[in-house]
């Protein structure tokens, strides 16, 4: 099979009213978009994880970790299931945090998924990070040079 029959696996998520919503798994111009627009809630939601130092793909700490992201980073959310859905109105639906915790949870399932586990997609978002955060401190740099 070639690269042009690649279909990017996606799974049904069932909504209220009999609607669903079909989601993927996030890529690297996915996250480098959400880096770009999030990094500080991305880093926090990070370290929260890192904290909590649990096994991911049990369900229960995935189901905690995502709780904690839904709960304290609704933006970054919003903006997650907007990507994974691709439906860029969804930034702007206010969802409950029920159905905001099942969407997220399979993203994350679909996500790693496709990235091979969580070690395949640490690194990729390591050396993504790294490219972002030297990138924005470039432009911090210039931007100070120029206003000089």
């Amino acid at each position: 099979m070639g690269l042009s029959q690649h279909i990017t696996p996606r799974s049904i998520v069932p909504l209220l009213n009999d609607n669903t919503v079909a989601v993927r798994g996030l890529n690297l111009d996915d996250f480098s978009a959400l880096l770009q627009n999030h990094l500080e809630p991305i880093s926090k939601a990070v370290a929260l994880y890192q904290a909590q130092r649990a096994d991911i793909f049990a369900t229960n700490n995935l189901q905690q970790f995502v709780l904690s992201v839904v709960k304290d980073f609704p933006g970054l959310v919003m903006e997650v299931i907007s990507i994974a859905s691709d439906e860029p109105e969804a930034r702007d639906i206010k969802l409950g945090i029920g159905l905001q915790l099942t969407i997220v949870s399979e993203i994350c399932k679909l996500t790693l998924e496709e990235a091979g586990g969580l070690g395949n997609l640490i690194a990729s978002l390591a050396a993504l990070g790294k490219g972002v955060v030297e990138a924005n401190s470039e432009v911090a740099r210039q931007t100070g040079k120029s206003t000089q």
